[in-house]
């Protein structure tokens, strides 16, 4: 009880200096919610109102066809609003502005498309992607199958009423243009009968999780990695701060006096590291609560693995503070070690939302890098609760490997640290 007592009272004390610092407080909350802010505005606003989106993808077309499929292939894609579509003139020039990054995909429509589908002849849509938009590349390529479906069954109906009209010689005095109005007709009653189907559906399949909950997806899915990767950027400036107050502890001699009086070096560091897991536990429940509020971001099903999730990210913001304290000289040093860190692991570890999911599930050498930092684990589990419901046991890996990462910096640090 007396280590319990005397990690309690370090802690206060240290929550005590950490409130009179204002100008860091400012930067550890205002900041994360100005830019939070600023972000969803713009993403609420591109979305629109009652719109699904939040990222568009930049694709580029080139219609070779210019007849009847592949107009209509081409207006399909332009009235898709997950879409940026822009018309280009040739394959080649397409080709050079995906190779340089500039869209995700480009879509060549062969010059043959409409006679093609018209006689029911095989025909292909070509897809070029770019290998560093992966996530983009899939959306237009599933896209795309679903447009060129709705054309192909177009298509083949018309080919069967034409078919038939012939063989059966019902219509064999008939002009030109009283058999394409028999077939338009009739492909149109054909193609209604079948929109109705779909509005209702013998069979409706609903996406549900494994708890049996609707999945969403849309603005609010972008929002889970959007407001999570911001909190889990800011929350790792303390990393500074808790370094900074160490190393300002032992230069004026205070660890020194605490060490003098019945207080343990366990109770001392754990103190300090409970008082820095109780600011950024109460970093993220300021942010979160905010995005939640005002944005609409999905808290998940699982309250208790959103609490076990932050407790294990504060720690290793914690254990990472004290392992800065104990390799930094002096107080400056540990500040601006700890901010830099913020910055770089920020941008390895996914913590900036450039696309629509954790950085974490890219594939090639990014994505393993990107597992070696603290950050990634942390966005990766608030990912899975927020936008996917997943469970407890779905993010303990993530908590595993948070817990793990803050056990080696504590050790580290103990081995390193010195107390005068």
């Amino acid at each position: 009880m007396k280590a319990v007592r005397d990690t309690l009272a370090v802690a206060w004390k240290e929550i005590q200096l950490i409130i009179k610092d204002r100008g860091s407080l400012a930067i550890f909350f205002l900041l994360p919610l100005l830019i939070g802010s600023v972000y969803g505005s713009i993403n609420l606003q591109l979305a629109g109102e009652d719109e699904q989106l939040a990222i568009l993808v930049n694709v580029l077309l080139v219609n070779e066809d210019k007849a009847a499929f592949g107009n209509q292939v081409a207006e399909a894609l332009k009235q898709i609003d997950e879409l940026n579509v822009e018309d280009i003139s040739t394959k080649a020039q397409a080709e050079d502005l995906v190779a340089t990054g500039e869209a995700a995909a480009a879509v060549i429509i062969p010059a043959n498309f409409t006679r093609d589908i018209d006689s029911h002849t095989p025909s292909e849509v070509e897809i070029i992607v770019d290998p560093a938009q992966p996530e983009g590349a899939s959306i237009v390529t599933g896209i795309m199958n679903q447009v060129v479906t709705e054309v192909t069954i177009w298509g083949e109906i018309q080919f069967g009423i034409r078919t038939l009209l012939e063989e059966t010689g019902i219509l064999v005095d008939a002009g030109s243009d009283t058999l394409r109005a028999l077939e338009a007709q009739n492909t149109g009653v054909i193609m209604t009968t079948l929109n109705d189907m779909r509005q209702q559906p013998a069979i409706l399949v609903v996406s549900e999780d494994l708890e049996g909950e609707s999945t969403g997806g849309g603005i609010t899915t972008y929002f889970a990695y959007l407001f999570p990767g911001i909190t889990v950027m800011f929350v790792f400036f303390t990393v500074g701060m808790a370094g900074a107050s160490l190393i300002n502890e032992r230069d004026t001699g205070t660890l020194r006096r605490l060490l003098a009086s019945p207080i343990s070096r366990s109770a001392i560091i754990g103190g300090k590291m409970l008082a820095f897991v109780l600011l950024v536990c109460l970093q993220v429940l300021v942010l979160f609560g905010v995005a939640s509020l005002f944005f609409g971001m999905p808290m998940g099903e699982s309250p208790a693995a959103l609490i076990l999730l932050t407790i294990a990210l504060a720690l290793v913001v914690a254990a990472m503070g004290v392992l800065i304290g104990a390799l930094a000289r002096t107080a400056q040093q540990a500040d601006s070690a700890g901010t830099i860190l913020a910055f770089v692991l920020a941008g390895i570890g996914g913590a900036i939302a450039l696309s629509a999911t954790p950085l974490s599930r890219s594939e090639g050498f990014m994505g393993v890098v990107t597992k070696l930092t603290p950050h990634a684990h942390a966005v990766e589990g608030y990912y899975s609760l927020m936008a996917e419901n997943a469970g407890f046991a779905q993010i303990l890996p993530q908590v595993a490997i948070l817990l793990a990462m803050a056990l080696g910096f504590m050790l580290i640090a103990r081995w390193r640290f010195r107390f005068s």
